[in-house]
Formats: structure tokens, sequence, C-alpha cells
């Protein structure tokens, strides 16, 4: 296994190196565009073999043919010129149709004529290569649109692999030509003229190839497009103003003035390297050949070929070797040998040393052409890439163009030697000026590097030591940006608080890298090259204001590879928010940090947070509830605004941080006549900016208030001409509208995107990370962080590094290396203050209070683990299940009676689980009497209980955090080897019980009042277990207990004979029936239904609270908010309730078998401890984990009522309205939130969207999202359909990844507790409370609404969880609802004592579609389900729709009967039910 991983990985490692990886996603339009050049280099290499021999043979003197070259390469760079200046223009795909046309045609005619001038005007007007090198428009289009199209971090591969592809065509072409020839002249009547000419004609075939390729080339190919402007009110087309013909006709018009310096310098010595490659073209390299040595065609091709071909093995290492040694450094270090080859090339007397010179020089001579191309790239901003490559490769064309002359001359007098050593000269000393111009100086420096880098390398510092060392001490504050995501350009960035800074802001330090400083594609090595050409450019020559900055930028260009960029999102409290970061994460390489927009360290200094800027390169000042102009609402983000020139840095606002964009410069905000949540929309925009290459995008929208520019379009609802749409307002001058919504007919045209023409701020209403939201919200995000890179490039050419400006209260230097996973997200610890507003840490850097420790030292006392006893273990024993239920093994071991806590899975008739995925395990928890220890936290006190068996308080203390005392717990009993016996059952042990609603609101920070008459968190530590697989019939007996054995055996030989006994019996009653028995041994049962008064909701007052939360919807201080309302039923408790607790308990599981009887759901639950009674039967799974950390969330929104006529496809058609998925689409992201927080970016996927499931009583619309640990995707390996059919089979995952060997009783757990990733489950299910499902969205503002609007009663256990904690690492826990909820008096009266209070609450998810009426119907809808359990037999629903405040009692009727007879049967136990109790009454 070890050697095969180490294969696997050695192949990746390979895969990258060469860039086969890259190339596998590259796109149909790169493949194209690079096999395109393919059939071009190979028609080339075919021609170049024989066109100086086709010349001689057609009686050209060495003169003519010289000329001609010559005058080829002018013609070239005539027809160069003019298509780039109009590729961008008129289309590059039209471009690169006209040049494969044009190179038809100079095939046609050169094998149709010998004319001299007819083959001349060919030459110049079409396309020839004299040198079987490139030539004509194609290279420079396909070069910008290959860097158009690929990001940045990827370029340098696709790059080389344009190249090595280039050289396979020439070398084939050589090859194929060759030989061609010579089979052409042994055909009958074929002369050599007639060969050659047949490889013309073949050159023409490739031609009309390259055409008919180039007609399936994408749109996305092209610069810019112009979107159609599709609304409700107009349907119009955007039209730029026309450029002046003068600037369409400077080729430097589009290039900026820095662009424009680097270009000159560039040019000047790319004119020595051309020059020198035009004095020795391959074709006159073939003739050279020819003539010294009288070589016959069919050898020279194949030689030359070969040549050719042994040159991609150094393409192939391009990119690897640019990595490593920088660009310039790949550059020079691979060309100057080549050009020492070239001039040396007519020394060797023998063919074979003349070949060995060609084939090294083949090797080395291209391996710069990639790192050339992706550095030209890098420079140059993306609309300057046409033009600028255009002119490099014009005037390489040009300088190329005399050179033919000088060695037709040359060869003339018999000196053809001389033109090699001229050329190589020429070529050696371009690299020297390329070391000298760009390099500079190298000085060395050491540091740690990058996983798979070399340890050290050298830098490019044109600059002496001791200014150097100036430098450093003049910027100590100051460092730069690292990698960007791979689309756009390397930036600037000053930090004030460097990675290894340990004193206060100010002092000097001496930066210590991270990594190694090379210049790279993948890492920051571009950048550092761009850098480079910067700071060379600001020499003496250059305007005295340019100047300044050279030393700043020196010293940053030593601690730019020591850095990697850093964007700060400014969190509004919004629960989308890890959305957004991780979206950004998986699409720029960028380290991305949460802070919150009232964050405490800040204050009301202003000045503070400016400085605290300086660590970065961009912000995100993300969404949240309320309004951008309540400074309470926006915080931090407004101060982004009023950032002096100095300190300006690149903004993205989203819905919120938009708004206040919007706001700061003239805009005003207005509410939605119909607010947009939860909806998505297509959005027009103008393909500009942010927009650029961004097609059809639909986006999701979470906003009640839009932002109003006065815009004609929003005030007259039309325009005058279509490009007013993009027009600036008089109202807000420096804001450009990018993007418009017409989707909604009340709204009218809303503005969706906007960007200010002076700063680098940009802004989106929509949600570009929503689920709903298509791809072309990442290629947003992608485009936003290339005009951040270009914005700081530009920046970095002519500013001084931003100042630092001390404040009385500076925040602490950053610990860069201090991560740690919180409630919402990743944060380092000193951007994660404590005290910060409603934020409560399930992994922060908690330091635990006096209380948790003790807490922690006393519960393990309790259970017996004090540290000094031995490990852990876990028995089990597995027996078949055949047709027993969970209530037959309930019964057989006494469990209604006695406390117990059950989590069982709903069946299916056919005691099958009902769904894939929905439950198949149920779960007995054994409370064993006066042993089982349980704890108990209030949240009013903020106190920690430990009870012992007989439920009596041992010890309480107070406590700092509760969840973590809990985490801290689950750690110590975890198992340190695996059960000694079958272990796929995912709970061996551990803690059972619940967490209630106002638990979960402690961890978001809001204020609980009121005091509970239960617990807040109530778990039994349960020590032994009965697990039945419903799957796979099978029963697991397990135990934690020492010694146990003994129990063990009997449990399992009773579950045995049980079994048998029950398959003994007749065929199962597959349609179990409600209505009672008259002669039922529950008589006591019977007549407790029959006291029943049911007490409904108020429709008036709940229809007032739905219309209330919409108010507050449509304020904009919520997206959804989950309301609910209390619902009780009193009844008359029997007499023997009253002095027995068995009798008690036993009424409690009747009621029980009864719900789950009438309303199966996959995760109903009984719990039975300390004061509760809490009977469940709840369709939805709030959280599930595995013990490899693999979790699944089931989310619930959406609910219709079976009923006669209801048929799925009518649930289906009511569920897929708008406002249903509405529903469920915000529980969904806010679910990946709270998971994308623990689990990191790219390891959380929704594996099922909002599909319809059925159960017995409804229609629901539920989805599944998946979070899979970084380590554990890679060892499944697997894609994720397939991982998802296990996902319920937790044995899967246990037994497959925790536990791959066999399991012996000796194996060590593979889950080591200490490693950070064994407690993600836990973490995503801390960080996920309370449910999203039962609070609304964002959680946090919803919570505090939604306690006014429920007029403050508790909820207790509803909207909580329950499930289970296991010690081998897993956990599974479903919502509490559908839920009736019992809590005994502690010390009651009589009175008290005579009645029984059960609380159904139930409720639904408003949202601005909701109607009152609707959202009642619903609620009763899930009141039902639960209500109907307590009535004696089946009967309509009452009428509680007509009635404002319903009791329903029902009447003894025969009731009366049964409970006579009850009274003569009263003691008779239940584990005797089976045999019925009639056969057990007195015969009369």
């Amino acid at each position: 296994m070890t050697l095969q991983n180490s294969f696997v990985k050695a192949v990746r490692w390979l895969a990258d190196e060469l860039g086969i990886a890259t190339m596998r996603t590259a796109g149909l339009d790169v493949y194209l565009l690079i096999m395109a050049r393919y059939l071009r280099l190979f028609a080339y290499g075919a021609v170049a073999l024989i066109l100086a021999i086709y010349f001689e043979a057609l009686g050209f003197s060495d003169e003519q043919i010289g000329l001609f070259m010559t005058l080829t390469l002018l013609g070239d760079v005539l027809v160069s010129l003019c298509l780039t200046l109009v590729a961008d223009a008129l289309g590059r795909r039209r471009t690169l149709l006209l040049g494969a046309i044009m190179m038809a045609i100079s095939g046609a005619v050169f094998a149709s004529t010998g004319n001299y001038a007819a083959l001349l005007i060919a030459a110049i007007v079409g396309v020839i290569s004299p040198s079987g090198n490139e030539i004509g428009p194609f290279r420079a289009v396909e070069e910008s649109t290959l860097a158009h199209l690929v990001p940045e971090h990827q370029r340098s591969d696709v790059f080389t692999w344009y190249v090595v592809l280039a050289v396979l065509g020439t070398s084939s072409g050589l090859l194929v030509g060759g030989f061609a020839i010579d089979h052409f002249q042994t055909l009958e009547g074929w002369t050599a003229l007639d060969a050659y000419r047949a490889i013309f004609w073949v050159y023409t075939g490739v031609g009309c190839i390259k055409a008919l390729m180039t007609l399936f080339l994408s749109r996305r190919c092209e610069h810019e497009h112009e979107p159609l402007l599709q609304g409700s009110n107009s349907a119009t087309m955007h039209v730029q103003p026309p450029t002046p013909i003068w600037k369409r006709l400077n080729p430097f018009h589009t290039i900026s003035k820095p662009s424009q310096l680097i270009l000159l310098k560039l040019c000047s010595i790319f004119f020595l390297d051309s020059l020198g490659s035009g004095m020795v073209p391959f074709s006159l390299i073939n003739l050279f050949m020819e003539r010294k040595f009288g070589l016959e065609k069919g050898k020279l091709g194949s030689i030359m070929s070969a040549t050719w071909f042994v040159s991609t093995i150094g393409n192939v290492f391009a990119s690897s070797v640019a990595k490593r040694l920088g660009l310039i450094q790949a550059m020079v270090a691979t060309h100057l040998p080549s050009s020492i080859f070239l001039a040396l090339l007519p020394v060797p007397p023998v063919l074979s040393l003349t070949v060995c010179l060609l084939v090294g020089r083949a090797i080395l001579n291209s391996m710069d052409q990639a790192p050339r191309s992706a550095f030209l790239s890098l420079v140059v901003q993306p609309e300057e890439r046409t033009a600028v490559m255009g002119i490099v490769n014009i005037l390489k064309t040009l300088s190329q163009s005399s050179g033919p002359t000088v060695t037709g001359i040359l060869a003339g007098r018999g000196r053809f030697w001389v033109a090699f050593v001229v050329a190589g000269s020429l070529k050696a000393t371009y690299d020297l000026a390329l070391l000298a111009f760009f390099a500079g100086r190298i000085r060395e420096r050491k540091g740690p590097t990058r996983p798979g880098d070399a340890p050290d390398d050298q830098i490019a510092d044109p600059v002496s030591e001791a200014e150097a060392s100036e430098t450093d001490a003049r910027t100590a504050d100051d460092s730069t940006t690292g990698t960007d995501d791979g689309t756009n350009y390397q930036g600037i960035a000053t930090h004030p608080f460097p990675d290894s800074l340990s004193s206060s802001p100010g002092t000097n330090y001496q930066p210590t890298p991270k990594h190694y400083i090379a210049s790279s594609a993948i890492y920051s090595g571009y950048s550092v090259t761009s850098l480079e050409v910067i700071t060379n450019s600001c020499s003496a020559e250059i305007s005295p204001y340019v100047r300044p900055c050279r030393h700043a930028l020196l010293h940053m260009a030593s601690i730019l590879r020591s850095s990697r960029s850093r964007i700060l999102y400014l969190d509004a409290y919004d629960s989308f928010s890890n959305n957004i970061v991780a979206q950004v994460k998986q699409c720029v390489d960028a380290d991305v940090i949460q802070i919150y927009i009232d964050d405490p360290r800040f204050g009301t200094e202003s000045i503070c947070f400016t400085n605290y800027l300086k660590s970065f390169d961009a912000v995100i000042a993300g969404p949240g509830p309320g309004w951008a102009s309540i400074d309470e609402d926006v915080g931090l983000i407004k101060e982004l605004w009023n950032l002096q020139e100095s300190n300006l840095l690149p903004v993205f606002g989203i819905c919120l941080g938009f708004q206040s964009l919007a706001l700061a410069f003239g805009a005003q905000a207005e509410r939605l006549n119909v607010p947009r949540h939860g909806l998505v929309a297509e959005i027009l925009h103008n393909g500009c900016s942010i927009f650029e290459d961004v097609y059809q995008l639909r986006a999701t929208q979470y906003h009640s208030l839009q932002v109003n520019i006065g815009h004609s379009i929003q005030t007259r609802r039309a325009v005058t001409y279509p490009a007013e749409l993009w027009t600036p307002t008089a109202a807000c001058p420096l804001l450009e509208p990018l993007a418009w919504d017409f989707d909604s007919q009340p709204n009218g045209a809303v503005l969706m995107a906007v960007k200010h023409i002076q700063k680098p701020f940009w802004g989106v209403q929509f949600h570009p990370e929503s689920i709903c939201t298509n791809s072309e919200g990442t290629r947003i995000i992608r485009n936003w962080w290339a005009q951040t890179q270009a914005w700081i490039r530009k920046r970095s050419l002519c500013n001084l590094p931003r100042a630092h400006t001390s404040c009385a209260s500076d925040p602490a230097p950053l610990a860069l290396n201090g991560f740690t996973r919180s409630l919402y997200g990743y944060r380092e610890l000193s951007d994660d203050p404590q005290g910060r507003r409603g934020d409560h840490s399930s992994n922060t850097s908690h330091v635990p209070g006096s209380g948790d420790g003790a807490f922690i030292e006393r519960f393990l006392r309790s259970i017996g683990r004090n540290g000094t006893e031995t490990p852990l273990e876990v028995q089990c024993a597995t027996t078949g299940s055949g047709r027993l239920t969970v209530s037959d093994i309930a019964d057989l071991f006494d469990i209604p009676r006695m406390e117990a806590i059950i989590l069982e899975s709903g069946l299916q008739p056919d005691l099958l689980p009902m769904k894939v995925g929905t439950g198949r395990y149920s779960i007995i928890g054994l409370v064993i009497p006066k042993q089982t220890v349980r704890i108990h936290y209030y949240t009013e006190t903020r106190t920690f209980e430990i009870r012992d068996g007989k439920d009596w308080g041992r010890w309480k203390c107070e406590v700092t955090d509760p969840w973590m005392c809990i985490k801290n717990i689950m750690k110590h009993l975890r198992p340190n080897k695996t059960p000694s016996g079958p272990t796929f059952a995912p709970f061996w042990g551990g803690l059972m019980g619940y967490a209630s609603y106002e638990a979960g609101l402690e961890t978001i920070g809001v204020p609980v009042s009121g005091k509970a008459p239960c617990p807040d968190i109530c778990f039994a530590y349960i020590r032994r277990s009965i697990v039945i697989d419903h799957h796979l019939k099978k029963i697991y007996i397990q135990s934690l207990r020492p010694e146990d054995s003994v129990w063990i055996d009997d449990a399992r030989e009773r579950l045995f004979q049980a079994a048998y006994l029950k398959s003994q019996a007749g065929t199962p009653n597959l349609t179990p029936s409600l209505v009672a028995d008259p002669f039922d041994a529950d008589a006591t049962l019977n007549n407790y239904l029959s006291s029943c008064e049911q007490t409904f909701a108020d429709k008036i007052e709940y229809c007032a609270s739905v219309s209330q939360a919409q108010a507050s919807i449509a304020d904009g201080q919520s997206y959804e908010l989950c309301l609910t309302t209390p619902n009780t039923i009193r009844a008359h408790r029997p007499a023997s309730c009253l002095t027995s607790p068995a009798s008690n308990n036993e009424l409690s599981w009747g009621l029980y078998k009864r719900l789950t009887t009438s309303s199966p759901a996959p995760f109903s639950a009984y719990f039975r401890l300390h004061n509760i009674h809490a009977l469940s039967s709840s369709p939805e799974r709030f959280i599930s984990w595995n013990r490899a950390q693999a979790a699944q969330c089931r989310p619930i929104k959406g609910t219709v009522r079976k009923g006669p006529g209801v048929t799925k496809a009518d649930a289906e058609a009511i569920l897929n309205s708008s406002k249903e998925r509405a529903e469920n689409l915000m529980i969904v992201d806010l679910t990946r939130h709270q998971l994308h927080g623990v689990y990191g970016a790219e390891n959380v996927v929704v594996s099922q969207l909002m599909q319809v499931e059925e159960y017995e009583k409804v229609y629901q619309l539920v989805s599944v999202i998946d979070a899979i640990p970084t380590k554990l995707k890679t060892l499944l390996d697997k894609p994720n359909d397939e991982w998802h059919e296990h996902e319920d089979d937790t044995a899967f995952a246990n037994s497959a990844v925790a536990y791959p060997d066999t399991h012996d009783g000796n194996d060590e757990l593979c889950t080591n507790p200490d490693e950070e990733d064994s407690s993600l489950g836990i973490d995503a299910f801390i960080a996920s409370l309370p449910p999203g499902s039962m609070t609304g969205a964002p959680k946090k503002r919803s919570c505090e609404l939604l306690q006014t609007l429920e007029h403050g009663p508790r909820r207790g256990m509803y909207a909580g969880v329950m499930g289970y904690l296991d010690v081998g690492g897993g956990g599974d826990f479903s919502v509490i609802i559908r839920t009736a909820v019992k809590v005994d008096a502690k010390q009651p009266s009589l009175r008290a004592e005579e009645t029984d209070l059960w609380t159904i609450n139930a409720g639904g998810a408003i949202t601005a579609q909701s109607t009152p009426e609707s959202e009642f119907e619903e609620m009763r809808t899930k009141l039902e389900s639960v209500a109907q359990a307590f009535r004696p037999e089946t009967e309509d629903f009452p009428d509680i729709a007509s009635t404002p405040n319903v009791r329903y009692q029902h009447r003894p009727r025969f009731s009366r009967l049964l409970g006579l007879i009850g009274k003569r049967v009263q003691g008779i136990s239940r584990s005797d039910g089976n045999r019925g109790i009639w056969e057990k009454l007195p015969k009369v």
C-alpha cells in the first residue's frame, strides 16, 4: 500500500511539474488553439525544409533568395500590424479565421506558379514562414486569448504545452516533408519541382483545416461582449461610443504609460535576439547543411526533424525550470548556451559533431518561450495583452527581416559561416542584456520553503547590500502581497504587522521569509518578476516623480516572496459569510482573515483601523441585516469609503457592503415593493469590469432594500438610449452602474452592481456565493481579484508605501501562524477577539475557568475515569433481529417502566428503513438504575450539575463554556483500542440526551431570560446500549462497563429467544390501526386519553405574529423568521401514576408508541430522564457525523399535508413554488455557512438540493449537505455519488476509513483524539446550534427578533436537538420538532399532581412571500401529526381555524367501561403484552 501510494504521489507530482494536470481542465478553446498551432507549425516545418531549395530549383540566385525572405518578413510585419490592431475590435476568432484563409491562399499560389513577382506578392500579403518558426498574426492573438482564458497560476503550464506542440509540429512537418519529397520523386513522371509543389498543396489544406477549427471556438475567446438588455420594460442593446480612427491606428493607444516604459526596454533587447534569428532562419540552416555535407532531402529532413523533436524535452520542463529559477533567470540560463552552440555550428568538420551542436541548441533554444510569454502576459493589463504581444512579435519579425539579406550576401561571397558566428554573438548579447537590465545583482536569501520547493534561491536585487539594508530600515513596516489566484496581476501592499514581528508596531525588524524567493507560475514568482521590471524601470531617465519609490519597491521585492496575499473580510453578522470566504479561497490564492464590523479593538479611533488595513491587500465588505444608513449595522464598513488616497485599497461590497458603498457616494436606500429573499433572478450586465466574460448570470438575492442612484430607469422606468443604463447619474457621478435586475415588475429596475470610477471600489447586491447562483458568480470573484491586482500594480509604479500612523490603541501584532476554527469560520487568534458581539467560539483560544477544569475532573471521577484505571474498552456481541421491533426489545428489558433514551428510526410495514439516508439504526440507551451518571446545564446560572444514578445532585459549578467541557469529556472517553467484537454500530456508548433551543442561543450570544423548568443541556453517560441495524437485521449488544460479559451474554440470549418466538407467530399485520381495541390491556392509557383537553394557538394572534415577522423582513432585519407557538394538552393523571414512577413512565411509553404508530418518522425519539418526558416524531436530522468526521445535515423546509386527492405530483407542484424553494434555499445556504466554518473551503457539498420526500402524513422539501474532511477525501478517492450511497451507512465509514485493518481487538484506533481533525464533527455540531431551520437567517438577528415576536416564553426542548455523542468520535442529532414534552413538577402541589401538562410547539418559516392564513394552516398540519396521538381513536382534527382559542376534550364513552376493567388488571407486566391481556382476565 505504501509503495502504491508513493507511486501515485510521484505520478501526481510529475503531472503537476509537467503541467498535465492543468491541461486536463484547460477547456475546449485552449485545446483548439494549441492544436491549431501544431497544424500550422507542421505546415511551416514542411515548407521551411524546401523553401530555399525550391527557389534554388527555380533558378533564383542567393541574393534573390535572401531578398525574398527579407521582403516576406517585412510583409508579415505589415499584415501582423494591421490584424493585431483590429484583432480585439474585429474579433479574435475572425482575425484567426482571416489569417487561416490568407495562409491557404499563399500555399495555393506557391503550388501553382514559379513567377518570382507572384510568389513575392503571395508571401508578403499572405502567410509563408521562411524560417519554420512562427509568422503572421496568429501567435499574438493566440497568446493573448490563452492568457485571457487561463488563470495566471496555470499560464506557465499552458504556454509550455503551447510551445511543446509547436515544436512537435515543426519536427513532424520536417520529418513528413522530407520523406514525402523523396517518395514523390520516385513516382513516375514526378520532378523535384512537382514534389515541392505538392508540399505547398498540403500547406493549403492545413490552412483550410485551421479555418474550420476556428469556427468551433467559443465566445469566451473574445475580449468583450455586448449583452442584450432583457427586462420587463425594454429590450435594447448596449452600444459603446466609437473609438477615434487615429487611436485605432495607433498601436500604443491601448497601452498605459508604465507598460510603454517596460515595453520599450524589452523591445530594445528583443531586437538583438530577433536580428540574430533572422540571419540564420531554419531554411538557410537547411541550405547550409546541404551545401556543406551534400545530404539527401530525406536524410536532411530526418536530421532536422530529430533536432526539433528532442527540443520538446526541454520545452516540457520549461515550466518546472521557471518555477525554480524565476522567469528572467530561466530565460537566460537556457537561451545563452543555445546562442553559443549556434555560433559554433560552422566549426565542426564532420556531420556528427554538427548534429550534436544542433541537438544541444534545439533542446535549450525554445525553453525561454513559455517563460517569456507568461512574463509578457503578466506585466501588462488584460486589455493591453493583444497589442503588446502583437507589437513584440512585429518588432521581432521586423528585426528578423534584414537578417536573410545579410546572410544571402555573405553566402554569395563564400562567407556563409560568418552569419552563424554573428547571429550567435547577437543572441548572446541579448541574454546578457536581459540579465543586466532585469535581474541585476544577485543576492542570496535563506529561509524556509514552501512544500516541494528548493530550500533557498536567489533574488533579483539591483542594489548594493548597504542600499538594501538602508531600504529595509526605512520600510520596516512594509510588506507585499504574495500569490494571487492565478488569473491576474500581482500587487503590492504594506504590512504594518509582519509575520515575525514581536515588538510593537513601528519598530524596525528583519523579516523572516516563509518560503524561497523564486519566480513561479504557481507561487509568487511572477509577481517578483513584475516587481523587478518595475524597480528597474525607475531609473535615472524616468520622471523624478517615480524615482523616489524605487528603494521602497526594492525592499518590497525582497519580502514579496515571503508573504501571501491577504484579504480582510468584514463580517456584518450574516449567516452566509463563511460561504463567501470559502468561495474566495477556492478561486483566489490568498489568506482571508475575518473580523466583525464592531471589533472592539478599534473602538471609535478610525486611525487604528486604517493602520490595521495596511496589512491587507484588499477588503470584502460582507452582507448582513439592517440598513446601510445606520452606523451600528455597518460598523467598520463605513470607514472604508473615507480612506485617504495614500491608504486606499481595493474593496468589494456584497449586499449590505454594496449598499454602504452606494450610500457613501450619494445614493439613497429605500425599501423594495416586494422583498427578494432566496429568489434567483437573471441579472443584466454590461460585460465590463468585474463582469468581463460573464455571460448569462443567474444570481440569488437576499435583500429587502435597494439602492437608488437617481437613474432615469429608476425614476421614470425608461432610458433615452441603451447605453444610458451604464452612465453615472447627476446624483451619484462617481458611481458607474454595472448591472440591473428587471425580474420583478412591482420593483422595476433594481441596481445590482456598481464601481467607483476613481477609486478601487466595486459592489454587488446579489449573493455570488449562494448554492443557486450559477458558476458566473465565481467568475465575478475572479474578475474582482483581477481588477484588484491590476490596481495594486499600477499604484506600485507611482505611489509611496502607505505610512503607518500611530494611535493610542493600535491592535496587537497579528500572529499569522496561529489559526483556529470558530463558529463563523477559520480565523487568526488575534483577529478573533473575545467580547465580540454575539459570537461564541466552539474551538477558540478558550482558557478554561476554574469551574471548567474542575467539572471535567469531577465528572470523570464520578464515572470511574480518574486516569489510573485500565483503558476504556468496548465489549460487543451480535445476534439477528428477525421481526423484532424496538417496542419488542423495550418490553423485553422492561424499559417502559424505567428511565431510558431511545432513538428510533421509523420503518415501513416490512420493517425496513423508510428511505435511504433517513435512518438505518435504532439505538436504545439503557439507563442502569442507581448507576447511570447524568449531567445537567442551566443557562440562567451557567452552571453544570453532576447527578448520580438516583438522580440526586452531587456536585455543581459555574463554567465559562459548557460545550468545551463536553468536548473535552468526549476526548477523555475516547477508547485507545478498537472494540473486541464487531465494531460496525455507529454508537458504542457515550453521552445521550438533548440540548434545548436556549442552550443554542447562548452559543451565538443571544441573551436568555426566564427560569427553565428543566435543564437546558441534559446528557446521560450510557454504558450499556442496544443498537438495531434495520438494514442488515442485526442487533449489537454493547457495554463500556469493565468485565460485563455476563450481561452481554444474557442479553444476547434473551434477544435470540425473543426473535425465535416471534418468528414462530403468524404473519404480522402490516397496516396497524389506531382504532382503540375495547379489550386492549392498557385501559389506563385509554382512560387517560379520554381526559385530554387540548388548547391550541389563537389564529388571530398567530396571524398577527406572522404579519409582524413580515414587517421585520421588509425592513431588512432578516431574510426568514421561523416562528413557533406553544399548544398544550392537559390530561387527568391516573391514580396509579401518582404513587408509582414506573406507572408514570409506562404511561408516557404508551403515548410514544401511539405517536410513532400514527406518525412514523425517520428520527423519532423517546426521552425519559429526570423530570422530563419527551415524545418525538421528528422527520429532520440536524447533523450526523461518523468516526471519520464526515458530517451530514438534512434541513427540511416546506410541508404539504396528505389528504384525499393530494398526490405526490400535487405536493411537488406546491413545494416547487418560489416561496417554498426560497425557504429551503435560505436554510441550505445557512447550513453550508456553518459547515464551511469548520470544514473549510472545498469540503462541503450539497448532494441533494430541494427534493420532495414522502412521509406517513406529509410531503416535505428536503436538502442534504455533506462535509468531508480533507484527509478522508484523499483516502476514499471516489465520486461523491458513490460516497453518498454509504453516507447513512456509518459502519462503512468507520470500518473502511477509521479502521482499515482487520479488528482483532489489538488494533489501535486510527483516529487520534488529540489530532485537530478528530473533533470536526462535534465542532460542526456546536457551530450549528441552534438549528438554522428553527431560527431563520441571519441567525443571530433572527433569534433576537423571534424572542419579541413569540412574546418571551422559552421554547425549551422544542427547536433544540436530541441525539448522542459516541465515545468513538461520531454523533447524530435530530431537530426536536413534532414533539410533545411533559415536565413533572419538582415539588408539585396536590392539584398539580392530578393534572399532566403536555406542550406541543409548532410553527413555520415566515418569508416575504408568506400569507398569514397559509402559515397558520401549515402550523396546524404539523401540530396535528402529534396531537392525534392524544385522542383515544381516529377522529377528525378539530376545526381550530374557525375558533380563536380551541379547547377540545374527548368524551369518555366506552373508555369508562375499559377503565373499570383496567382496575382489575393493574400490575400486569408490560413484557407480557404480546400474549394479549384478554387471556389473563378472569373468565366469566
